[in-house]
């Protein structure tokens, strides 16, 4: 059985937002489609602002973002969380992230960066990336289920038991704020 319309483009996108800004041939290439698919997918995806055509390549475009501004995992979690996390870098000088769970894997939904090599990976939408050191704690909601985690990025395992109160600390204040 083939692949639908609708995953055809979703592959399209995804491959757009782990690779970047592609050409038609290049894009075919990494989403193992005929180019001659690719080239109707993303014909019809620029038409509805999915994507943005500069010059020959491909990106993603502005009405992804849109979409994205209104996703929320879990009610008012991102508004509750921003500052917390925010409080949680500057208290303990490391990247922290609440991370949600997502099918297989863990999402950035959130993300406080304070060192510079963590932008990209750690930027929301993205993945969690596996073999992070990371101190976690989890965010429970009223119902007292696990909605996401709050995480901070360790770069000095002596300081990981310290880490340990603060970012428990933030993922409670999190949690309380969802009641």
């Amino acid at each position: 059985m083939g692949r639908s319309v609708l995953a055809g483009a979703f592959a399209l996108l995804d491959t757009l937002m782990e690779h970047g800004e592609m050409g038609l041939s290049q894009l075919a290439t990494k989403s193992d489609m005929p180019k001659t698919t690719v080239h109707r997918l993303l014909d019809q995806l620029e038409e509805l602002g999915a994507v943005e055509n500069a010059r020959g390549r491909y990106r993603i475009g502005a009405q992804m973002f849109r979409f994205g501004q209104v996703w929320e995992p879990y009610p008012r979690l991102l508004q509750v969380a921003r500052q917390p996390l925010r409080a949680l870098s500057a208290t303990i000088r490391t990247t922290t992230v609440l991370a949600v769970p997502r099918r297989d894997r863990e999402l950035v939904a959130a993300a406080s960066v304070v060192r510079a090599e963590d932008v990209i990976r750690l930027r929301p939408g993205s993945t969690l990336p596996s073999g992070l050191n990371l101190v976690s704690a989890p965010v429970k909601s009223p119902s007292n289920g696990v909605v996401g985690t709050v995480s901070a990025v360790l770069t000095d395992v002596r300081s990981a038991t310290a880490m340990r109160e603060a970012v428990g600390h933030a993922a409670r204040a999190i949690s309380t704020a969802l009641r």
